[in-house]
């Protein structure tokens, strides 16, 4: 069925619709008046909700006032929003004395060279402004003012678990509970949160324990975060340890993507307009306009760790010039002109646990890392304790097609309870390189070595009162390897491989080397892995071989292909001569995978023992606000054990209590509001719909990006619609925002509408309370959000007037849609 088909042609600057494209009788075509139809591309001036790109990127949302202007709609921008998007105000003579709620409806006008169009059936307002008048600004920025903070909401995430037991040979049956919960408040920028536990206590029952807790709040102009209370140190630099106390650290996820990590500055020089592109492997990273003259391109987003850059000058005159920038990333590194650190001071330890021979000396810690050229950053940090000293240096430094090396030097003084003291030193070097011919990638290479004498800050403070002790265990010296190898129809192979030496009367040694192979033949897959542990103590040597094959029987059996099901198949062989036999069907069901299960058997010997089966099932169910499974597991003859697990949150805000999927910690949250549309999916969460008062919490969100949130309109109820689906944010890290989706709680009504007997022309407006239509060729109408009974009107081109009063018993029901004939009166 046509609803409402229309052709358009340019003919003399304005357009004109051919009505003899509709299949109309001579007295239908004499009804129309297509005259409100025939100018502003069909659509009236006013406020219009709409999205804002400028220069083919997204830049948020925004509601602007629209004006007729040669036929078309023009937005009418301010120069309070020129500004927010980048422009570069102050410098543009129209735009420099203009207040920031001065409008400006031709954007073309003030800024030479800048365009915008309005694409209605999108609600997109595309704008063209050229680069010379913008900000520098990082790809992918976010003005911190766009960021939400969210609304103030208490909440508690839980993991509860427990399993019965039962011993085969003994009867005895064992039964054990265990939760966990991450509680918290927000309220602005501040967030408070506390880790605790509830599980059995050594011949006293069950106990909860609190491990830690803080507060904690960003501070946006240094991109920065602030945390006071319980913790563990940052360990940019030093190694990790337990602390109460402040601290104060840069944080990258508040950056673009564009300036996390490491990359490196590409400069060349056009010679006229040109278009720059960077490529790697093969894979174009980068492309972007430059003007004639020097240029620097300074946000590449982070790359592989080493890898040439080819990059490539395409001028307006038809010359194409390339050349190849040697690149590597040093393993310790960051981009030039950036700065992380961290600092914090308190006291060693926590209330949760402390060991037995360890002080909580009060400290102050510092860690910093500063590119300082293009391929060069200088690094260090300084630890200052009671009884302990500490002072590092490094540097990072890129060799082109050398690779890349991080060297650093650590010195030591430690102070002993019975009053001795060490010092000591402790050098490290890394490295990285990718070998292009062969396509051979080095991740890491590392070696350390420590003095005797040498200790770290958690080493020395958790055995300040036993002196002896911590030198049997202090490590001497360590070293790694890893390398990775893709042999094109032959598959790839991994090895990693590292050892470990320490200080003390045994002169303890460790080494271990773990190899992997794997390949796809077709859907299947195959991987060999082999393992080997020494240790020169014992002086035994552990191997470890296995071999599994993967297969998509789902795929192969189900007529679509999109079949979940796999076989897994595996056999692993340990030098003890014991041998496992494993066999794996998993897969998920439910229409959107909410159900995932396994069902494994495993059959098992060994040369000193009778041989083993058994057999386990598990599963697990993703839903709207709680994730559960329930597994079994039998070792025949021996024992069985029922275990099960419940996950989930408990969300109060200002606008009630809502049950959710558990919280990701370090991520962000939005509250879905769509009163009263109970049971409605958001798209692209498994398992999460609206309650029955039309709230859900979405429990991870990108912070500092902007997150897009869509609701599934076929899932909301017959008589209730939403003006827009969609919805974007840009929440701070464990912000809950709100994302609020306006509801209509009406019927979907598709009329036909007559007078006279006759239907109403094309293009006639109708409207009931707020909603508004225009009937089709054939005096037809569709409307949402329609109460029981309402009187509706029309407007004829002749300027007069009838009313439809609608009732919905008189309309037949199909597909949530009531359909009736109405006279218009």
């Amino acid at each position: 069925m046509i609803s409402f088909v229309t052709l358009s042609l340019k003919a003399q600057a304005q357009l004109y619709f051919n009505i003899d494209s509709l299949n109309l009788s001579e007295a239908e075509r004499s009804r129309i008046d297509l005259s409100l139809l025939s100018s502003i591309d069909n659509q009236m001036p006013g406020e219009y909700d709409v999205h804002v790109w400028l220069n083919n990127q997204r830049v948020g949302d925004f509601t602007l006032n629209f004006i007729t202007c040669d036929a078309n709609l023009c937005a009418q921008l301010t120069a309070g929003i020129l500004k927010s998007l980048g422009v570069k105000v102050s410098a543009i003579s129209a735009l420099s004395g203009l207040a920031p709620e001065d409008v400006i409806s031709d954007i073309s006008k003030v800024i030479p060279g800048a365009l915008s169009q309005f694409d209605f059936s999108q609600s997109k307002l595309n704008i063209s402004i050229p680069q010379a008048a913008l900000d520098n600004q990082a790809r992918g920025y976010i003005p911190p003012e766009k960021w939400e903070h969210g609304l103030p909401m208490v909440f508690t995430s839980y993991s509860a678990s427990g399993s019965e037991s039962r011993q085969g040979k003994t009867g005895e049956n064992v039964s054990t509970q265990f939760i966990n919960l991450r509680s918290g408040a927000n309220y602005d920028q501040w967030r408070l949160r506390n880790e605790s536990y509830y599980s059995p206590s050594d011949g006293n029952g069950y106990q909860w324990k609190s491990m830690q807790t803080w507060l904690e709040r960003d501070i946006n102009a240094l991109s920065s975060r602030v945390r006071v209370g319980e913790g563990m140190s940052g360990g940019m630099l030093f190694n990790t340890f337990s602390y109460r106390g402040m601290s104060l650290a840069s944080q990258d996820e508040m950056l673009p993507d564009s300036m996390i990590g490491f990359a490196p500055e590409v400069r060349g020089v056009a010679i006229t307009n040109a278009t720059v592109e960077i490529r790697q492997n093969g894979n174009l990273l980068y492309e972007t306009f430059v003007s004639p003259g020097q240029f620097v391109i300074n946000d590449l987003y982070a790359v592989s760790t080493s890898g040439d850059l080819e990059v490539t000058i395409r001028e307006d005159n038809g010359e194409v010039r390339t050349y190849v920038q040697p690149f590597a990333a040093p393993p310790v590194s960051v981009r030039k002109g950036a700065l992380k650190y961290t600092v914090s001071g308190g006291e060693f330890g926590s209330s949760y646990y402390q060991q037995q021979h360890a002080v909580q000396q009060t400290f102050v810690q510092t860690e910093l890392l500063y590119g300082v050229f293009n391929s060069s950053s200088l690094y260090g940090g300084l630890i200052a304790a009671e009884h302990y000293r500490a002072g590092m240096v490094g540097v990072g430094q890129g060799l082109g097609q050398w690779g890349a090396l991080s060297l650093d030097a650590t010195h030591a003084d430690t102070s002993f309870s019975d009053g001795s003291k060490q010092q000591g030193q402790s050098w490290r070097m890394r490295y990285s390189k990718r070998f292009d011919n062969t396509k051979t990638n080095m991740t890491l290479a590392g070696y350390r070595y420590a003095t005797d004498g040498y200790y770290d800050f958690d080493a020395a403070s958790n055995n300040y009162y036993n002196s002896d002790r911590v030198a049997s265990y202090t490590l001497k010296s360590k070293s790694q390897l890893t390398l990775s190898q893709y042999m094109g129809d032959f598959g790839s192979i991994a090895v990693s491989a590292g050892q470990s030496e320490y200080w003390g009367a045994n002169q303890s040694k460790n080494r271990t080397i773990i190899g992997n192979w794997s390949r796809r033949f077709g859907a299947a897959t195959v991987s060999l892995a082999q393992s080997a542990n020494k240790n020169w103590n014992s002086g035994n040597t552990n191997h470890v071989t296995s071999v599994n094959i993967s297969l998509p029987i789902g795929k192969w059996l189900s007529p679509s292909g999109h079949d979940s099901l796999l076989l897994s198949n595996s056999v692993t062989y340990a030098g003890n001569g014991s041998t496992a036999f494993n066999s794996t069907i998993s897969g998920s069901a439910l229409e959107n995978s909410n159900l995932n299960y396994a069902l494994t058997q495993v059959h098992s010997t060994n040369r000193d023992t009778k041989d083993t089966n058994s057999t386990s099932l598990s599963a697990t169910y993703k839903g709207g606000s709680t994730t559960a499974s329930l597994g079994y597991s039998d070792l025949y003859g021996d024992s069985s054990r029922l275990n099960w697990g419940l996950r989930g949150s408990v969300v109060v805000h200002p606008y009630g209590v809502t049950l959710s999927q558990s919280l990701n910690e370090g991520s962000s949250y939005a509250l879905v509001r769509a009163p009263d549309a109970g049971g409605v999916k958001v798209k692209n969460r498994i398992g999460l719909t609206t309650d029955s008062r039309g709230y859900a919490v979405v429990p991870s969100l990108k912070p500092y990006r902007e997150n897009t949130i869509v609701i599934d309109t076929a899932t909301l109820p017959d008589d209730i619609d939403v003006t827009n689906a969609i919805k974007h944010t840009v929440p701070t890290r464990e912000a809950l925002v709100l994302t609020d989706f306006e509801t209509h709680i009406g019927y979907r009504v598709f009329l036909t509408l007559t007078r006279g007997g006759v239907p109403l022309p094309m293009g006639v407006m109708v409207k009931a309370g707020e909603n508004s239509g225009l009937t089709n060729e054939k005096g037809q109408i569709f409307l949402t959000g329609i109460p029981d009974k309402v009187k509706m009107q029309a407007t004829l081109a002749d300027g007069n007037v009838c009313q439809i009063l609608f009732d919905s018993a008189t309309a037949n029901k199909s597909n949530g849609i009531l359909i009736s004939n109405f006279e218009c009166t």
